[in-house]
């Protein structure tokens, strides 16, 4: 019998790994989000580039760091994406731990694309790393777990999102304000994991740049890209007045208040991606409180697969020409006809220029232009507001006027946009049309070339 539940546990454990798979890499992938740039950040790291001084990064660095460990192996963003069906599978792993059989009801949860995207939550980078610590901890919570261990998790969503885990850390305090022995464990759990990383930002000549990036930046980020839809801003309102009725019933349950402070992901941009991040936090404290008698995992898993069938098939009738396309480190990408041409347009006229090319798009492109080119990732390639530290666009035109002689690719379509819904920095864009030549236009993308000469 014992033989037969590990065979079942095996098998269960190896379906949500291809499951996973198959989304990251088909069924969703047109709603991967910010997929490329969190690669491009664990990809410079494996060229030997460093954080806050070869490129320019607004977190700290402990989830480019762990996504960079087996990129050193191969730089193709499906060993990026094996690495995150594993940690999805380990996700899982701790949420049938705290909610056994309704965790597949929260595999139909984060499947479900539209209207609330909650699917895009599956896709890599420090916003799922730091919803998988947020479980961590209502998993240690809930069955007592140490103090110091507790305290490093604490760390860790620290090095994940600073806004994010500096609140967890309040949460915290304010829970064991009169445990002061449980209270000094779990600070000098934080302290380890921090002063580790601090004195490795040291050791690199960073720290400096990682204070102005990541922590002094925060005023220019916070008051250039406030934005807000307003369907998923009620979402959000409706979820917010649940958790607060659910603290008032039950006021010492610590795991409600670190999904209430996990709210802040959501600011300054309350869109489709950051209410979906929050929701995805809101529904496991639900499903806590909820008693299923039966095994529903079939019926879960069928509606999971239907779902992704679905919107992939949704997906090619929408775009009507979408084909799976090879490129370096970009392997079984899927793009447009339409775009893939304007790709490899854009490649042919670049290989015929003598100087350098600098490519001043919105991330997602910047990063997939230049990790396929396999060049190295600099502090044009996230050209977005709140990007560049305090004074951040001063510091990025002066960063432009330094280049002696150079190609700009920038993409009209963006910088024709309202700057909210994609952060493109306006200012820089406007700095290189003043003072460049057009040379070319090749769709969305037009060339100048700058000369100081």
């Amino acid at each position: 019998m014992k033989q037969k539940i590990k065979i079942q546990s095996v098998f269960k454990y190896l379906f949500l790994f291809c499951y996973f798979f198959y989304c990251l890499v088909l069924a969703y992938n047109l709603t991967r989000g910010d997929s490329y740039v969190n690669f491009g950040f664990s990809y410079a790291i494996t060229r030997g580039e460093v954080p806050y001084v070869d490129f320019n990064l607004v977190i700290p660095p402990l989830a480019p760091w762990l996504y960079s460990i087996f990129l050193f192996l191969n730089s193709s963003i499906l060993v990026f994406y094996l690495e995150q069906a594993f940690l999805l599978t380990l996700f899982f792993f701790i949420l049938f731990r705290l909610l056994g059989n309704k965790t597949w009801i929260y595999l139909i949860l984060l499947s479900i694309p539209f209207p609330i995207a909650m699917v895009s939550v599956m896709f890599p980078g420090y916003n799922f790393l730091l919803l998988f610590f947020l479980l961590l901890l209502i998993y240690c919570e809930r069955t007592n777990k140490n103090d110091y261990l507790i305290g490093i998790l604490l760390g860790c969503s620290f090095l994940t999102k600073q806004t994010v885990g500096g609140l967890f850390v309040l949460a915290s305090i304010y829970y064991l304000f009169v445990d002061y022995k449980k209270l000094l464990k779990r600070v000098v759990g934080f302290l380890l994991p921090v002063f580790i990383c601090f004195i490795i930002l040291v050791l690199q000549g960073s720290f400096s740049s990682f204070l102005d990036l990541c922590f002094f930046g925060l005023f220019d980020f916070g008051h250039s890209n406030l934005y807000i839809e307003w369907f998923y801003f009620l979402c959000f309102v409706l979820a917010m007045i649940v958790l607060i009725v659910r603290i008032v019933r039950k006021p010492k349950d610590v795991c409600n208040y670190y999904v209430l402070v996990f709210a802040s992901c959501i600011y300054p941009i309350i869109d489709y991606y950051h209410v979906s991040l929050f929701l995805a936090a809101f529904f496991i404290l639900i499903l806590l409180d909820r008693n299923i008698k039966r095994s529903i995992y079939k019926q879960c898993i069928f509606f999971s697969l239907v779902l992704s069938i679905i919107w992939f098939v949704i997906q090619n009738m929408y775009f009507g020409d979408l084909k799976i396309i090879h490129y370096p480190n970009f392997q079984f990408s899927l793009l447009s006809e339409r775009y893939r041409k304007v790709v490899d347009e854009l490649d042919r006229y670049v290989e015929t220029l003598d100087d350098d090319v600098i490519y001043f798009l919105r991330g997602s492109e910047n990063f997939f232009y230049k990790i396929k080119s396999n060049s190295d990732i600099t502090y044009f390639d996230l050209p977005n507001y709140g990007n560049y530290g305090y004074d951040g666009t001063l510091k990025i035109i002066s960063r432009l006027k330094s280049v002696a002689n150079g190609y700009f690719v920038i993409d009209k379509e963006a910088y024709e946009m309202p700057s909210p819904p994609q952060q493109y920095l306006k200012e820089a864009v406007d700095y290189i049309m003043t003072s460049g030549v057009k040379v070319k236009t090749i769709g969305v993308y037009e060339i100048y070339y700058l000369s100081k000469e």
